[in-house]
């Protein structure tokens, strides 16, 4: 682990202008362990480097100047287009400085702060990092601290690694390479929690092959966009990367090629004895993937899965319910919206308009899964997935396939899980669903709420209905939403039906009758083609058996209301 700061750090920061040697500051990049990186400009070549400084008093802490020299020395003695280039190690002002190259870019950290990285891309970064990491263990150097922070990739594709500071060079025609090379004596832990290899947690000798594991660490999280051996905290951290495997990479990487899992695999093996006998083999392989994904036909990126149900009729009313139900998706701390109320109230209707009105707010699609069918809890996971198109794997179990698939979301996607009352006992598989990805967001219609932690009801209420204490007029009643729907699906089978001054008044008696639900309405008005309004209405009001015989295509639940 780097040094932290202590009383003996400098703690003067340059300021744009400041000048060091023949360096001018420019502005103040970031901070590590050690010292702090600036851009600044370099008067006599006429160029932009990068200056890091030490932020340690060599007299208190000169194993903190030694390791400073020894990263400029490691760095510089390696020539490769995928390792930062040292110009200069100096001293100017009371301050110890590197000098280096300036990589305009960013770092895999920062790249994986939107989730894991298009696998094109990151088998393109991958492939240079090995090619440079198997030059440095070609002449005995190893790095002991590879981490996301520590390697970047410029805005033209090129990856490199940077900070030797922890680096340690094995030459063993030069006698102990403990004694000659590094600056830290046996059993002292260095490193970053979270990366390092088992044997660098347990402070053993080390060799490339440690490099390796730190590497595979990196792979693994560039790909799910998740820590390999994440914990709360460093000694479970520790003990995770000493006993425990990484989740798999299978279905949770759906583009990464089997070869690739098998590098990664290899290079987190425990036992070193187990990975690569050569980090050149490991950049081959990883250069073989890539090239043969070149060679594939490109494909832009995939066409987002939308399965939405096209509706045959037109959608009427709900202004005011589709407005909120849009604004609340749209708020980033909302990620589950249940739409309640009883059975023909519009749940289903009002979802899918408001999931097809907001589908552009999400990139990675919007999926519809109609659970009316299913009777068990145990087979939610397989009627998602398959909606989903999850392909099953081996002798993992279909909720697992889906669990992994949502961590590898790389953009928002909305899940429509349509009629959910009868499965309200599997609402903690809802829950665990949103918990394995930030950008998934589920909508749900249910007679009841789900009840578990961050959900939002939006209660359904009927169409608007005229107040029985006035006598609208024959326009106001035609704007109505409920007498809406009644005329329009009455059309449906009786073209010659229109709303008159006549028939108003019983038509919104018939809809008043019916409490404003959609479902009864749409029923009734199917029975124009037999019954005038009149009849219908002295029907009702003595009985609903009238309410059957919906559209045989429909679902059970939308073809009667008894």
């Amino acid at each position: 682990m780097n040094l932290p700061p202590t009383s003996g750090s400098l703690s003067s920061t340059l300021s744009p202008g400041a000048r060091l040697g023949s360096y001018e500051i420019l502005q103040r990049l970031g901070a590590g362990g050690m010292g702090e990186v600036y851009r600044a400009k370099d008067d006599r070549l006429d160029r932009e480097v990068a200056i890091k400084t030490l932020a340690f008093d060599h007299s208190s802490h000169p194993e903190a100047l030694s390791r400073f020299e020894q990263e400029a020395r490691s760095a510089s003695s390696l020539n490769h287009p995928n390792i930062v280039t040292i110009y200069e190690l100096g001293h100017a002002n009371g301050t110890h400085y590197i000098a280096m190259e300036l990589v305009d870019g960013e770092t895999v950290r920062s790249l994986l702060a939107s989730g894991p990285i298009p696998f094109r891309k990151l088998v393109a970064i991958a492939a240079q990092i090995a090619d440079g990491l198997a030059k440095a263990h070609e002449i005995g150097l190893i790095h002991r601290d590879l981490k996301p922070e520590n390697l970047m990739v410029s805005s033209d594709g090129t990856a490199k690694v940077l900070d030797f500071g922890l680096a340690k060079l094995l030459r063993p025609d030069r006698g102990s390479s403990e004694s000659s090379t590094t600056i830290t004596e046996h059993g002292i832990v260095l490193g970053t929690v979270g990366y390092m290899s088992p044997e660098q947690t347990t402070g053993e000798e080390l060799d490339f092959r440690s490099d390796q594991f730190s590497f595979g660490s990196v792979l693994h999280e560039m790909a799910t966009g998740i820590p390999a051996f994440q914990k709360k905290t460093h000694a479970e951290t520790t003990a995770a990367i000493l006993r425990d495997e990484p989740e798999r990479l299978g279905a949770k990487t759906l583009q990464a090629p089997a070869p690739f899992i098998w590098i990664v695999e290899r290079c987190l093996a425990k036992d070193p004895k187990q990975r690569y006998a050569s980090t050149r083999d490991l950049a081959r392989d990883l250069a073989a993937v890539r090239d043969r994904l070149a060679d594939m036909p490109a494909r832009e990126s995939e066409p987002r899965r939308n399965n939405l149900p096209v509706q045959r009729t037109a959608f009427i009313g709900r202004e005011r319910e589709t407005a909120d139900l849009r604004q609340l998706l749209s708020r980033s701390g909302i990620r589950l919206v249940t739409l309640t109320g009883p059975g023909g109230i519009g749940k289903t209707r009002l979802a899918l308009q408001v999931a097809s009105d907001t589908a552009d707010q999400f990139p990675g699609g919007v999926c519809f899964v109609a659970l009316s069918a299913i009777g068990e809890r145990a087979l939610i996971g397989s009627a998602i997935a398959q909606a989903l198109g999850v392909h099953e794997t081996g002798n993992t179990s279909p909720q697992e396939n889906l669990m992994e698939y949502l961590r590898g979301l790389m953009q928002p996607m909305l899940l429509v899980l349509d009629n959910f009352e009868h499965l309200v006992s599997a609402a903690p598989d809802v829950a665990q669903m949103l918990t394995a990805n930030p950008k998934l967001k589920v909508l749900v219609t249910s007679q009841a709420p789900l009840h578990i932690y961050g959900e939002h009801e939006f209660p359904v209420p009927p169409l608007a209905l005229p107040d029985p204490k006035s006598k609208p007029s024959l326009e106001v009643l035609s704007r109505l939403p409920a007498i809406e729907l009644f005329v329009e699906r009455a059309q449906a089978v009786k073209h010659q039906f229109a709303l008159t001054k006549e028939n108003a008044p019983t038509v919104a008696a018939i809809c008043s009758r019916l409490d404003g639900l959609p479902l009864a309405i749409e029923l009734a008005a199917a029975r124009i083609k037999l019954l005038s309004p009149s009849a219908m209405l002295t029907r009702l009001e003595s009985r609903l058996s009238l309410l059957t015989g919906g559209a045989r295509d429909l679902p059970t639940r939308q073809q009667t209301l008894l």
